[in-house]
């Protein structure tokens, strides 16, 4: 039985160290990690997926790490793209990209970024291709970037996820307490770490461990 997602009262880390690389975003996390590293002569980046499987973890992770401009488009915010390509210094995150629905800004932003041979690092649910451009020279510069999709968490991420973020609380759970959840837990990370962070409350509030048996009669209330 699957029960809605309540607040908690915790806050999520977004540090790149507390970052699963899986098999699910494997290309996505070593594709930023060449382009920021240096590695690599990609300017344009876009990392695509559905909502919840873990994109503003991954831009926010790099973006701390390497002390570089981050910008979250769902606040709506949509800075002159001159000031916002002058007050970065090397690259430049934009999360959410695709709820900025302006041709003509994108236009601009990408050819100063190029002008000033800086990098521009973008997140959206859907690739690049399938954006609903209506200006020819945008898409046309959309088509340059390099893409790659990160999917949901499969059953060894997820149990995977969940072991790290009690390991981190100094929790100990065995793997069938895992199996458990993977079967009947969403798989996007808001859920994962809802469910670890509640069941590790509800552990505390009733001074017991975690186990099958205080699950089954969790998810059957």
């Amino acid at each position: 039985m699957q029960q809605s997602l309540l607040p908690l009262g915790y806050t999520q880390s977004c540090e790149l160290c507390d970052f699963v690389v899986a098999n699910c975003n494997q290309l996505a996390f070593e594709l930023l990690h060449r382009a920021i590293g240096g590695f690599t002569k990609d300017k344009f980046i876009c990392i695509y997926g559905e909502s919840g499987c873990g994109k503003t973890h991954l831009l926010q992770g790099f973006a701390n790490e390497y002390k570089v401009n981050y910008l979250n488009a769902k606040q709506d915010i949509i800075i002159n793209p001159r000031d916002l390509v002058f007050v970065s210094e090397k690259v430049l995150v934009i999360d959410d990209a695709d709820k900025i629905e302006n041709d003509t800004w994108w236009f601009n932003l990408y050819n100063l970024i190029k002008e000033q041979n800086k990098m521009l690092i973008i997140s959206a649910n859907k690739s690049p291709s399938m954006w609903p451009v209506n200006l020819a020279d945008w898409r046309s510069r959309l088509a340059t970037f390099v893409s790659t999709e990160m999917r949901n968490p499969d059953d060894d991420t997820l149990k995977r996820v969940l072991e790290k973020i009690w390991k981190d609380k100094g929790i100990a759970v065995d793997n069938a307490i895992l199996e458990y959840l993977s079967r009947r837990i969403d798989r996007n990370f808001p859920a994962i770490c809802h469910w670890a962070h509640k069941i590790d409350l509800i552990s505390a509030q009733k001074r017991r461990p975690i186990t099958v048996s205080m699950l089954h009669s969790l998810f059957a209330a």
